[in-house]
């Protein structure tokens, strides 16, 4: 809120002169209501009553007040009051949130794991977009799950988290944390730590790292009883965490989105690139309201030549569409559905066509975000461009788009990476078709003597098949990452298996 404050400004500080008039307008009409014996001198007695406000009862509402008071609301509106900025359309696709989650086996014992892997897979399905990760602590941290948008994924590997797993004892949120900002340099954006665990005083942390990367923000979920610690409180004071105790699953997930959102909107207000969000257009309806007010009986003619330039102003033209098409833009009405997740709608609403092929990438509509997409010439716009034809599969194409977004932006890491993996899966295509076993007819020896032998079949060496790996690999994903955080700890310990 404090933030808020501190940001607020006008963007058009010339329609405050609006407000003002609106502000000295009922002062000028006391001062000239006084002067009434001076316009009797000037006007017939028997006219005077009918043309000037009445004195009697001044504490009444009069046409004159409202008159007033639309004048101020107007000028506020036309001044444009905001205090944050508008997010950008594909600020679900900016979004890194990493869910820090305490594996110590009292988890299981108090419950709070569970409730972790609710609350975290619902709120991967409320917003499909963002960009969540796993990291997994307890004598050791562990990498779950990179980031990643894929829900079912997400949802695989987090339910097969149990209590206890990580061997040893010990809850190392100092190399939890150090893991989760291991991904992110300078200028990667706003960053979310999302830290569930059900002890926190015997946490191993350092305070230095309190100052993390920048943009960094932690939210804490704990358990009731865990919040009511000191040494808990001290711990999440030095990470400067927003903090809240399990309530119910619509409620903790409502509490996070919103922190998430806050904290994404606080960076972006730093952007001097975006746009602010102009908050006058609230104003209008007041305005309207007291516009209906003022025009009554009572109203007198000389305030009737104020609005008279309103009425000679040439009228939009006519709009016989729906009546969202009467108030938003294209480009509104694609935003408003972008960010309700109808992205087949956003793709058809938007004119823009980086917005428009964006929408039908995440719409999986490649043709319409590859026709979008090739009519820019930006690094953002020739990624996805790579993009669109690497889930085609049209991977040289992608190759030569993800070049060309480089070329462009050399610190466009993301395609990079793209561009690395589909150069290694160009490469596993073609070794696969030049190394493709020749299976032919099988080998027959025969003894000398003709009739005295017995055929036999020679089988050659075969490679392994994909059938007969996938038949092998029998072993659950919790056996797996069992195995994987015993090996990555003595890794980092250094003890012999």
């Amino acid at each position: 809120m404090t933030e808020s404050i501190a940001q607020f400004h006008f963007l058009r500080a010339w329609g405050l002169l609006i407000t003002l008039a609106g502000l000295a307008l009922l002062p000028a009409c006391h001062m000239i209501s006084r002067r009434r014996d001076a316009l009797s001198r000037m006007i017939a007695p028997h006219l005077l009553p009918h043309l000037a406000l009445n004195s009697n009862n001044q504490t009444r509402f009069r046409p004159l007040h409202g008159f007033s008071l639309l004048l101020v609301v107007a000028g506020l509106s036309v001044a444009g009051p905001t205090w944050d900025r508008l997010l950008p359309p594909n600020f679900d696709d900016q979004t890194r949130v990493t869910v820090v989650l305490d594996l110590s086996a009292s988890m299981a014992d108090t419950g709070t794991l569970a409730l972790a892997q609710d609350r975290i897979q619902s709120l991967a399905e409320r917003r499909p977009g963002w960009h969540t990760g796993l990291i997994g602590y307890a004598r050791s941290a562990h990498r779950v799950l990179p980031h990643s948008r894929d829900r079912q994924l997400l949802s695989l590997y987090l339910n097969s988290l149990e209590a206890g797993m990580i061997p040893g004892q010990g809850r190392n949120l100092a190399a939890a944390l150090d893991l989760a900002t291991a991904p992110f340099g300078a200028g990667a954006g706003p960053q979310t730590v999302i830290l569930v665990s059900d002890n926190l005083a015997s946490a191993q942390f350092s305070p230095s790292q309190s100052e993390g990367p920048g943009g960094l923000k932690v939210l804490a979920l704990l358990p009731e009883e865990t919040l009511a610690s000191g040494a808990t409180h001290a711990v999440l004071n030095t990470l400067s965490a927003d903090t809240r105790a399990f309530t119910t699953t619509e409620q903790d997930v409502r509490w996070l989105e919103r922190q998430v959102q806050t904290h994404f909107q606080r960076q972006q207000n730093l952007d001097d690139t975006l746009k602010w969000r102009d908050y006058g257009y609230w104003l209008v309806w007041p305005a309207l309201l007291l516009a209906l007010v003022s025009m009554r009986k009572g109203w007198n003619l000389q305030w009737c030549l104020v609005a008279l330039p309103l009425l000679m102003a040439p009228a939009p033209p006519a709009n016989a569409d729906a009546l969202a098409n009467a108030f938003l833009t294209p480009d509104q009405q694609g935003r408003l559905a972008f960010e309700a997740g109808d992205y087949a709608d956003a793709a058809r609403l938007f004119r823009d066509p980086y917005l428009r092929g964006l929408s039908a990438y995440r719409a999986a509509d490649f043709e319409t975000a590859i026709e979008s997409f090739s009519q820019l010439d930006s690094p953002r716009a020739w990624f996805y461009l790579g993009n669109s034809y690497a889930r085609q599969l049209e991977l040289g194409k992608a190759k030569v788009a993800f070049e060309t977004a480089l070329e462009k932006d050399p610190g466009l890491e993301a395609a990079r990476a793209n561009l690395r993996l589909v150069e290694k899966i160009s490469e596993d295509l073609n070794e696969g078709r030049t190394k493709a076993p020749d299976i032919g007819a099988d080998a027959v020896r025969f003894d000398k003597q003709s009739g005295q032998g017995v055929s036999t079949r020679i089988q050659g060496q075969e490679a392994i098949t994909d059938a007969i790996w996938l038949e092998n690999l029998n072993t659950s994903v919790t056996d797996f990452l069992k195995r994987k955080f015993a090996a990555e700890q003595r890794n980092q310990t250094g003890e012999q298996p």
